[in-house]
């Protein structure tokens, strides 16, 4: 199978390529090249620049038709993070997407999207659920994410299969410091305690990286599937978070401190749909 890859240089895009080059042609597209990039099929290319995509997929330097793209690249933010440009380039990352996409004659484009689409309010989601990333800190690529999901929708639906994944906080070596699975663990190894805002009561969903490997090997291997996902492994508290990192990285006098500051929402993510499959 021709697997197209983009945002190899990210967590998650460089553990696919890793685990799938063995067994499968990779393509990558990443916009910064580095050490592990050097295979003639990695292409150094800014998704976010679309006349330029355009005009370097005129013949499809790919030469050939890829299978299925998995598409992780995007511009993330922070909770400071209030820039409108994060919510333009990854609305032009979408529309070179599509481009690619229609030019390769691919048959299927996987679409890393976010449970941040859904808002940061106790509750529980399906992917019925009402969508509103305005609520929530990352909401410009929450609201991103949704825009991408729709205009893959609209105008690649009836060219091929369209697989949008909302994926849960995804955790394992090599994940970003800034996520919340990496701040507790640097505590922790710092200090010997973690602090858990909202007193620990704060649910939200975990998927680790192995975990999502395998679903989307499953995707692969299944020629029917296609629609919008969750795409989870377990709904956790922040304290039982804490206490899973404790019991990895920790010892016997590590510490839970908690704060009375911070979110306290119980956002439960339902993955039913996907596990049924």
């Amino acid at each position: 199978m021709r697997i197209l890859i983009t945002g190899v240089n990210g967590f998650i895009g460089k553990y696919l390529r890793n685990h799938f080059q063995g067994g499968h042609e990779i393509y990558s597209i990443t916009r910064t090249s580095n050490e592990s990039l050097c295979s003639e099929n990695d292409y150094v290319i800014d998704l976010s620049d679309v006349n330029g995509v355009k005009e370097k997929f005129e013949n499809n330097i790919f030469k050939q038709k890829i299978d299925v793209i998995i598409h992780c690249a995007a511009v993330l933010t922070n909770i400071d993070n209030k820039d409108i440009t994060v919510f333009h380039k990854n609305n032009s990352i979408t529309e070179s997407m599509i481009h690619i996409a229609s030019v390769t004659n691919t048959t299927r484009i996987i679409n890393i999207s976010t449970i941040g689409v859904y808002p940061n309010i106790s509750g529980t989601y399906n992917e019925q659920s009402a969508i509103e990333p305005s609520v929530n800190h990352e909401c410009l690529y929450g609201l991103s994410k949704v825009c991408s999901e729709e205009l893959f929708k609209f105008y690649l639906k009836d060219k091929m299969q369209v697989i949008n994944i909302r994926l849960g906080q995804v955790y394992g070596l090599g994940m970003r410091k800034d996520r919340i699975f990496s701040i507790m663990k640097n505590e922790l190894l710092r200090d010997n305690i973690i602090t858990v805002f909202g007193k620990g009561e704060r649910i939200s969903n975990f998927i680790s990286i192995d975990y999502f490997i395998e679903k989307i090997k499953g995707i692969l291997q299944n020629d029917e599937i296609q629609g919008t996902f969750n795409l989870g492994e377990k709904n956790l508290s922040y304290y039982n978070l804490a206490e899973i990192i404790i019991k990895e990285f920790g010892n016997s006098s590590s510490k839970i401190r908690l704060s009375e500051k911070g979110i306290r929402s119980k956002v439960i993510i339902d993955s039913s749909k996907i596990n049924n499959l």
